[in-house]
């Protein structure tokens, strides 16, 4: 019986073609976890303070002007919107709104502030899957806090 001895390249695979394989598919998978689709902590997080911004620019706004100033939720759009600009909500992001109920330019107000810096008070929770910010507007000073637990 005759035995076939394999010799040369053909003997099987080193140890470093196994750590190229390994890198390869560790580098592909890094690729498809950050490519995902959806929002993400990160970009909740960025969301919040976005619609915080916009809170305080329009309640600088009104200050400054003299005049009232309102942000409302347009919500065939999915945006918050103020006279200083706009913040748009994907679709994955939950936006529960506790604030003023009143009609403005054919969009939910939100809240109202006032020239001397008070507003109608708010509360704007934004949640994706098990994470949840919120920003708090007072009703009484106007004032807009963030809370990132």
């Amino acid at each position: 019986m005759a035995r076939a001895k394999i010799t040369g390249s053909c003997a099987g695979t080193t140890l470093i073609e196994m750590m190229a394989v390994m890198l390869i598919i560790s580098m592909l998978a890094s690729l498809v976890v950050t490519m995902m689709p959806g929002t993400g902590r990160g970009n909740l997080k960025a969301l919040t303070l976005q619609a915080a911004a916009l809170l305080r620019r329009e309640r600088l706004a009104a200050i400054l002007s003299g005049q009232r100033r309102l942000v409302s939720l347009d919500g065939n759009t999915r945006t918050l919107v103020g006279e200083s600009g706009s913040v748009a909500v994907p679709r994955d992001v939950m936006l529960d709104v506790v604030g003023v109920d009143e009609a403005w330019s054919g969009r939910r107000a939100v809240v109202r502030f006032e020239p001397d810096g008070a507003s109608t008070g708010a509360v704007l929770k934004f949640s994706w899957e098990n994470v949840r910010y919120e920003v708090d507007v007072n009703w009484y000073s106007g004032r807009v806090a963030v809370d990132l637990p």
